[in-house]
């Protein structure tokens, strides 16, 4: 069977369809899966039911994996695999509780960020859990003519510490970077607008997540224009929301999407979820 794509609604996102991923891909559908990343943002792949071998194989396909700074959340075994859990186990968490809970972009507060990330539902709520994406190039593409020019000359600070200063601030299952930690993800500068290596398009690359603040600006004058990009980013026309299923596999592209895990299940019911990250380059 061959590979075919069909897309999942007007603002991004397609499912990939004929591929077995358990199975070592030819070159030609690896280019194929490459350029629909690049085009859609998001790829879903149907019914993984995969072990983490087999993800891991998978996923270095599309380049060199790479393990998360909080190695306390790595599947044992498997530091390849970053677990996003709200499962408790001997009063440990399993995995990342509260991961992802805010717009964001994976490592943008890296100086090079993730290519993108192949997340794998394992468990799942019946009610809720879903996980919405936002189209980048969309965001960029709807400015105005002068703000477009502004942003394009623009860099902003990317920092890891800023989700931990503000959504996970207070909970206890996310306590706060340690020194280590922090030396290992210093504030990073990158440009607001960075283009696609593979389509060449442009996309906004700020996110409320990490985006603290535009480069040589001050906050009075930053947050108000970030404030701004952040809500148009995420008008409703630009976002996929996505209902998962069990064995669901989520592609997303970080260069030209961000996403936003939604807590809006019962937290007595498990959600378990593996992710492996695929490195990637400065963005330009």
């Amino acid at each position: 069977m061959s590979v075919s794509i069909r897309r999942l609604s007007a603002a991004c996102g397609a499912e990939v369809m004929g591929i077995d991923v358990r199975q070592s891909p030819e070159e030609t559908t690896v280019a194929q899966i490459r350029h629909a990343l690049g085009e859609h943002g998001v790829l879903l792949f149907r019914d993984c039911d995969i072990d983490p071998e087999q993800h891991i194989a998978f996923s270095r396909h599309f380049g060199p994996l790479e393990a998360h700074v909080i190695g306390d959340f790595a599947l044992p075994g498997h530091p390849e695999v970053f677990v996003v859990s709200n499962v408790i186990e001997g009063d440990r968490p399993k995995g990342a509780v509260y991961a992802g809970q805010y717009w964001h972009s994976d490592l943008s507060y890296m100086k090079r960020p993730s290519l993108g990330s192949l997340l794998l539902c394992r468990e799942m709520p019946e009610v809720g859990g879903d996980t919405m994406f936002a189209n980048m190039y969309a965001a960029y593409e709807t400015l105005s003519d002068p703000l477009k020019k502004f942003v394009s000359s623009m860099k902003a600070v990317h920092d890891y510490s800023h989700a931990y200063d503000t959504y996970f601030s207070g909970l206890k299952e996310r306590p706060p970077l340690t020194p280590e930690q922090k030396a290992k993800t210093p504030p990073v500068e990158h440009p607001m607008v960075r283009t696609h290596p593979v389509t060449e398009r442009r996309a906004l690359y700020v996110n409320p997540g990490f985006t603290t603040h535009i480069a040589d600006m001050p906050d009075e004058e930053s947050r108000p224009i970030l404030n701004i990009l952040f809500r148009h980013s995420t008008r409703p026309e630009f976002v996929y929301r996505h209902k998962w299923r069990v064995h669901d596999l989520i592609f997303w592209d970080n260069r030209c999407t961000m996403h936003y895990a939604l807590a809006d299940y019962d937290f007595s019911v498990r959600r378990h979820m593996h992710r492996t990250t695929i490195g990637g380059d400065e963005p330009y």
